[in-house]
């Protein structure tokens, strides 16, 4: 049985395609890239998760057909097994990628939040922004993404 635990950890890391950002300040950060979650028909929201040796996080890239705004709460998480809980806002910005205005939020993950993630996959996620909306998307493609970059850390 370790034998094949070993044998599918080996096998997910070799799928990682996270990469390690060399910052000024001197911090390594291992960043995971962000995929495609969950859309309705103004945005599209994509997570990833990201480690700066001692901290996990994640992160939501939220692009927009119009003007982009700020997450600015906790983001609430469902996953498929039932658990559910809320991981704190560390910052929050808007940048553009290609033509598109987006927002990057980062949130940070405790060892509890991070052994939930490892055993299910994504329902469900929610935040408001600053437009004072709660905002739900349900979790459509890419529901392991978090449970799989997690491994890669």
């Amino acid at each position: 049985m370790l034998i094949l635990i070993l044998l599918f950890t080996k096998a997910l890391i070799a799928q990682c395609n996270c990469e390690k950002i060399k910052r000024d300040d001197g911090a390594i950060i291992n960043m995971c890239p962000s995929l495609p979650v969950a859309s309705d028909k103004t945005t599209e929201i994509g997570l990833a998760a990201a480690s700066n040796g001692g901290e996990s996080f994640l992160t939501i890239t939220i692009r927009f057909n119009n003007v982009a705004i700020n997450v600015k709460s906790k983001i609430t998480i469902r996953l498929v097994d039932n658990n559910l809980f809320s991981l704190e806002i560390i910052n929050s910005g808007l940048s553009y990628i290609g033509n598109s205005q987006v927002t990057q939020a980062v949130f940070s993950l405790t060892e509890s939040n991070i052994d939930l993630l490892k055993k299910s996959n994504l329902k469900t996620i929610s935040f408001t922004m600053e437009d004072n909306l709660l905002h739900t998307y349900g979790i459509i493609a890419n529901a392991d993404i978090i449970k799989k970059q997690l491994f890669c850390l």
